[in-house]
């Protein structure tokens, strides 16, 4: 399953590192540098409204609803959000929506095709591709949340079908969730020991690129001897890790609770998932997927590989 919540242009430098535990909770300056006051009053804003058909409407509540940023949005203002997005953009192959180092005032969804992220590395210096966003995707937030230069060029590799949103609209309606959402998530993985050695910046980018899903109680979140391209940490719930060998015919289990993680081991040997893990009640997930993992985790791997024999 793709992480639809991954910004395809976020593929740069690993983030900082230092061994936990480190005192982190030094708060960062607002991401977003729009500035409300008399003149420029929150409630001012009216988001600009494009028609849809409902299959359209649909499908972008859909795909919104499984992105991190837009997941802890209320009902009507997800309806917003979705009728401030403007589109269909019908790309040809070839051509290119976002340049490197550009300033980005968009973020696009992907409702069909498949776009190229890449960037301009090493030396001599060549364009590398380094994400390829699909049906479901997102892009071009980083510029919006960080108000940053575009950190990669998007270009479009098969027809494709965007849709975009505009900085207003995602400033006035979507930052207020977004800071909302980092302060909660942020004051639960501090207290992690994989995440307590971040600064505050980067525990930021990697709760920005989070995806939130719920499993009921009973459901096979990964099996053993399966492809492994999903990192995964528990928010709410519990579940439990069971392994069989053709030595040990019988399973052994592990349980994993809330501020567990699991599903890294794949990610870092390529190798088959090693367990199956189904959820003992309804659980609440954080995945990020295997690009997202090694970007912005990497620095951590030393720490993941110690915590290995947890599962001896």
């Amino acid at each position: 399953e793709r992480d639809t919540d991954e910004e395809c242009e976020d593929d740069g430098e690993a983030l900082e590192w230092t061994p936990p535990p480190v005192n982190c909770m030094r708060q960062r300056a607002s991401v977003s540098a729009e500035a409300f006051g008399e003149w420029n009053k929150r409630g001012d804003f009216v988001a600009p409204v494009y028609p849809k058909s409902d299959e359209q409407i649909a499908e972008l509540m859909n795909t919104l609803r499984n992105s991190f940023l837009f997941h802890s949005l209320e009902p009507k203002d997800l309806q917003v959000v979705t009728m401030a997005m403007k589109g269909p953009h019908v790309l040809e192959p070839g051509h290119r929506i976002i340049n490197e180092g550009d300033s980005g005032d968009h973020l696009y969804v992907v409702t069909d095709g498949a776009m190229d992220c890449a960037k301009v590395l090493g030396e001599p210096a060549v364009e590398i591709v380094v994400k390829t966003c699909v049906k479901g995707d997102l892009f071009g937030e980083l510029a919006l949340l960080y108000n940053c230069p575009r950190a990669a060029s998007v270009i479009c590799r098969d027809l494709s079908v965007l849709w975009e949103l505009d900085r207003g609209s995602f400033t006035n309606i979507v930052m207020e969730s977004v800071q909302r959402k980092r302060a909660t998530c942020g004051e639960v993985l501090r207290r992690v020991p994989l995440f307590a050695g971040l600064t505050p910046t980067a525990l930021e980018s990697i709760i920005d690129a989070l995806k939130v899903m719920n499993f009921p109680a009973g459901t096979v979140i990964i099996q053993q001897g399966d492809l492994g391209d999903v990192f995964f940490f528990i928010y709410e719930g519990e579940a439990v890790a069971s392994r069989a060998t053709p030595e040990n015919p019988e399973p052994s289990q592990f349980l994993h609770q809330a501020g567990d993680y699991f599903g890294e081991l794949a990610l870092l040997r390529n190798e088959p998932r090693a367990a199956s893990v189904t959820s003992t009640t309804d659980v609440k997930l954080f995945m990020m997927d295997s690009a997202t993992f090694k970007r912005l985790m990497g620095p951590a791997e030393g720490f993941l590989q110690q915590q290995v024999a947890r599962y001896s």
